[in-house]
């Protein structure tokens, strides 16, 4: 490494190091900090490289423009890629019948969404990956001292081969009084990615920042104490090197034939890897998978359509897992899946920002409003759902717990438009008519939280709209007294006929009445979450917490408004926003939202995407500071 190489090194080390907890965080004066981090380090560092120098440029015509395999050859060229450059393929179609992959400081790039389409007809596997494998727990060692909250040093039972730039994965035993992998639905024993057999749910992945003897620097701090409830020791560090680090894929078109794929694009072991301005045309698993990944973004992308909407070993949707740290799902449209975006075993302090997702459905229940953001499968903590319009946020109770998750400024709708193929029917690939979707008109909910789901904040948020009350038919608004549209368990939930903008602790989405919920957990969903500030449809006003101030910030993540927003209205969606399409006119569309709307769509239904002509070229520009003028409550 040349002298400019390790000086930037360097200074990129000591930038990571200045550690959260000394920064004025937005939500100060809202939340206690036991209760939220520091979100604005989300996502790559300093914003996603734009790479100016091709290492190579592959022509689709060398291919026959589809006609023969291009796997090879663009492999190739990704294999011999000098740090810092591109492999660029231009317009056309290219057939794709393995994986590619992505190597560190490498990107791969196509001339737009609608111009460069990789025919994918492989069996297994990716289309597109970024790193493999997982750490292994066997080289894990006991943290000895500094696993409190907020840390950025530990010590460790031993240091060998721990070096700085590499990953500690952090975890504790399954702490008995708020976290569990069993529930009435099974027991979740691959919720740590099998690692411990589901005993070590809860954790993050931190970098190394520096070493010195037992002593280990990291980045983020500590979001939680690690270890010292009863019952949750030894805290462990599981060393790890990320597979690779800084790549990336842009500006082309991934089209799946239901061929056996399990996801559209993994990011696995992955540091500052990133996905932006990509079309997923169908997806035979899922459209973007991520594991013990850090610092990852996915953003400025367009997800439409599955061949399978039904559960199973994949959804479909964007899913964050493998306690994933620390990335930013930001500005993508998500089309007709099944579930949009999932945090599963044990996500932790990333943020899924301004997303709209609309269409998702059920082939077995089309008349039902999925679990659109979900958390599931134990124990996703920490994580920032913000500004996102969705039909329905659902933590949900199937293989286990949750906590410490907030949501802020969203729009759940409580219903989305179902639309079926041209013959009727709800699965393959066929032209989608549109014009014949219905309204779901079941399982009518704004934000609904389990009751393995606790110490959520709720605040901002707008829930319902006209169409749900359409859908619906009849609006809830018999709830306590502190929370007249909230429907609590045991209290009786339609699961048809009726819109709840809030729901807590029941069981599942077809729960009328928590019945199977244990009896420990009655209650503790709603009696733990934090609500302030929502409003809804059903109670037509917005529900202040009277010992919290009533001045929000525009956002939790970012200081000021994102450059891409344009003329759309910062924030767009809060208690006191006004003039808006829906609810009251509390809430407007977000920048993904208008795109989709303002966008013409193909023969079989699918968008005419590209992110330039909706947002620019200024999307991923560095997020400012956090404001410093803000105190801090403790209630």
């Amino acid at each position: 490494m040349n002298g400019k190489r390790s000086y930037l090194f360097i200074l990129l080390l000591v930038t990571l190091a200045i550690p959260s907890v000394g920064r004025a965080q937005n939500w100060k004066g809202i939340l206690d900090s036991s209760r939220a981090i520091d979100w604005s380090n989300s996502g790559v560092p300093g914003g996603i490289p734009y790479r100016t120098t091709a290492c190579a440029t592959i022509s689709a015509t060398t291919y026959s423009n589809g006609a023969t395999d291009a796997t090879a050859g663009i492999q190739s060229a990704l294999n011999g890629c000098a740090s810092g450059q591109v492999v660029s393929l231009s317009a056309g179609t290219f057939l794709i019948n393995g994986g590619l992959k992505i190597p560190s400081n490498v990107t791969l790039r196509g001339a737009g969404t609608q111009s460069t389409i990789l025919n994918a007809h492989g069996t297994s596997g990716a289309v597109l990956a970024m790193g493999s494998g997982s750490p292994s727990a066997a080289s894990s060692v006991n943290i000895t001292g500094g696993a409190t909250a907020g840390s950025t040093s530990i010590t460790l039972s031993s240091t060998s081969g721990i070096t700085a730039g590499s990953y500690l994965l952090i975890t504790e035993l399954n702490d008995a009084t708020y976290v569990t992998i069993t529930d009435p639905n099974g027991t979740c024993s691959w919720c740590d990615n099998s690692m411990w057999s589901g005993t070590r749910v809860r954790g993050q992945i931190v970098e190394v920042i520096s070493v010195s003897g037992a002593t280990v620097g990291i980045n983020p701090g500590l979001y939680t104490a690690y270890g010292a409830a009863s019952g949750t020791g030894p805290a462990l560090a599981t060393p790890y090197k990320a597979a690779v680090k800084y790549a990336g894929v842009e500006d082309l078109q991934i089209y799946a034939n239901n061929t056996g794929y399990s996801a559209n694009i993994s990011l696995a072991e992955c540091a500052y890897c990133w996905v932006r301005g990509v079309e997923g045309n169908y997806a035979d698993g899922d459209h973007v998978d991520l594991n013990f990944s850090y610092r990852c973004e996915i953003r400025d992308s367009y997800f439409s359509n599955a061949y399978s909407h039904v559960a199973g070993s994949t959804d479909a949707d964007i899913m964050l897992a493998g306690k994933t740290t620390g990335t930013l799902v930001e500005n993508n449209i998500l089309e007709r899946l099944h579930a949009s975006v999932m945090l599963n075993w044990g996500a932790a302090g990333n943020v899924i920002g301004y997303n709209y997702s609309t269409g998702s459905y059920d082939s077995s229940a089309t008349n039902s409003v999925m679990i659109d953001f979900a958390v599931h499968g134990a124990h996703p903590q920490f994580n920032l759902w913000e500004g996102n319009v969705t039909p329905h946020i659902f933590p949900d109770s199937f293989w286990g717990t949750g906590a410490y998750n907030t949501a802020f400024r969203n729009w759940t709708t409580g219903t989305t438009l179902v639309a079926p193929y041209a013959d009727g029917t709800y699965t393959g690939r066929k032209v989608i008519n549109w014009a014949g979707g219905h309204l779901a008109n079941q399982q009518n909910r704004g934000i609904s939280l389990a009751f393995t789901q606790t110490r959520y904040n709720l605040i901002g948020n707008v829930a319902g709209s006209a169409d749900a009350t359409k859908a619906a038919g009849s609006l809830y608004n018999s709830g306590p007294a502190a929370c007249t549209s909230c429907a609590v368990a045991p209290a009786n939930r339609n699961y048809s006929g009726t819109f709840y903008a809030f729901d807590f602790g029941y069981n599942n989405g077809a729960d009328t009445n928590g019945s199977s919920v244990p009896a420990a957990w009655v209650g503790v969903a709603y009696s733990t979450a934090v609500l302030h500030g929502n409003y809804d449809t059903a109670s037509s006003s917005v529900i202040w917490n009277a010992g919290i101030t009533q001045t929000l910030p525009a956002s939790f993540y970012r200081g000021t408004k994102p450059a891409w927003f344009g003329s759309i209205a910062w924030p767009a969606i809060g208690p006191e926003v006004s003039g808006g399409i829906d609810a009251g006119g509390h809430a407007n569309a977000i920048p993904a939202e208008a795109c989709y709307k303002a966008t013409a769509r193909d023969s079989n239904g699918i968008l005419l995407f590209d992110p330039a002509a909706c947002y620019g070229t200024s999307s991923t520009a560095p997020k400012p500071a956090a404001p410093t003028n803000l105190a801090d409550v403790v209630h």
